[in-house]
């Protein structure tokens, strides 16, 4: 990891962090409930200035945010600008309050990225639109099959087809049209910064040549309909948060039943090793890495587990399904700080495994 892919993540996480608490600030605000702080990055304090009651800081750590609120803890709860003298609808609007500005930043995000032609994250670019024309796209060799004439002539899995006989070529239709009806063909191929020639002879197998690749188009840009895009945007979001909703449920599902944790799933580290990759693939890749990043930041946080967005709705529930009857405030926040431990010994777990990997 190059130290440019260190603190790009360093800004992406941070950011998307501090949009969190600035949705918390947001909801607070409009709930009518005191904000005693609300502070860029993290203590101890830098610089601080108090307006309206708040203090305004800027912290030492400079990553992320937070939002300090009147009766959160075991005191202020009979005052009129504390959260827990809100009804129930203000203090669940404060408590999803920087969920909801992740999804709202990932709207916008998305617009942006659309607009410059990102391809879609999780959905099929077919989704946005069917000519071929407005695509930007290259053919991607997955697999070269054994014994074929591909593997005789040199191709590689990961060579990006550039041409057959001279004819350029962006879709998989595209590569079987131009090898079709010939004995042999002049391919060109892509392979990290090196352009390499080579000639394949043909094979026929059911009525038609092939070569005995496996091939996919990489696409790396899209022209949208600059109008649709907004609407686009919102599907994208859509299914961002319902394809990652499903991932966590099913991380959390196999967390309860093995008691394990998937090698698929990334602390810090593993993270920033993602986005050095990305960050490889140029501006548009690291925008996708971010916006997905950012839905997971969201929903993570309303996972109802102790010390977590989700934790502090599950009061919010438990309490509902009590006829309005509280717990005390000194149980909650015993839950909570049992919670954020826990939490702290799983990121630390994540991350160890992380570094090995790193050094294996």
């Amino acid at each position: 990891m190059s130290l440019l892919s260190i603190i790009i993540f360093i800004f992406i996480f941070g950011l998307f962090v501090f949009l969190h608490e600035l949705g918390h600030f947001w909801a607070a605000v409009r709930a009518g409930v005191r904000v005693e702080e609300f502070g860029f990055g993290l203590p101890p304090r830098l610089w601080g200035v108090k307006r309206g009651g708040t203090i305004y800081s800027i912290n030492w750590i400079p990553f992320g945010g937070f939002v300090r609120l009147k009766g959160e803890g075991v005191s202020g709860g009979t005052d009129p600008d504390s959260l827990r003298n809100q009804s129930y609808g203000a203090r669940f609007l404060v408590t999803v309050g920087g969920v909801l500005m992740n999804f709202l930043t990932a709207l916008v995000l998305l617009m942006i990225g659309f607009w410059l032609g990102m391809p879609p994250i999780v959905s099929d670019v077919s989704n946005y639109t069917t000519d071929d024309s407005q695509l930007d796209a290259q053919i991607l060799i997955l697999q070269v099959d054994k014994g074929t004439p591909a593997e005789a002539a040199g191709i590689k899995a990961g060579d990006v087809v550039v041409s057959v006989d001279g004819q350029s070529l962006t879709t998989v239709p595209d590569l079987q049209a131009a090898v079709a009806g010939k004995r042999q063909v002049v391919i060109a191929v892509q392979r990290g910064d090196k352009e390499i020639i080579l000639s394949v002879t043909t094979v026929q197998e059911e009525g038609r040549e092939v070569i005995g690749v496996l091939a996919d188009e990489l696409i790396s840009g899209v022209h949208y309909v600059w109008w649709q895009v907004p609407y686009f945007a919102l599907q994208e979001t859509w299914q961002l948060i319902r394809n990652i909703t499903v991932a966590i449920v099913g991380f959390l599902g196999g967390l309860i039943t093995s008691g394990s944790v998937p090698d698929s799933v990334a602390g810090p580290v593993g993270i920033a090793k993602i986005t050095a990759q990305a960050v490889s693939l140029g501006f548009l890749a690291v925008l996708q890495f971010a916006i997905f990043l950012n839905v997971n930041l969201g929903l993570i946080n309303i996972v109802p587990f102790p010390a977590l967005d989700g934790g502090r709705l599950l009061f919010l529930v438990v309490e509902l399904v009590r006829g309005g009857r509280r717990l005390r405030p000194e149980v909650e926040n015993t839950v909570h700080s049992l919670g954020f431990l826990l939490l702290l010994v799983f990121i630390f777990v994540v991350t160890y495994r992380d570094i090995v990997k790193l050094f294996t």
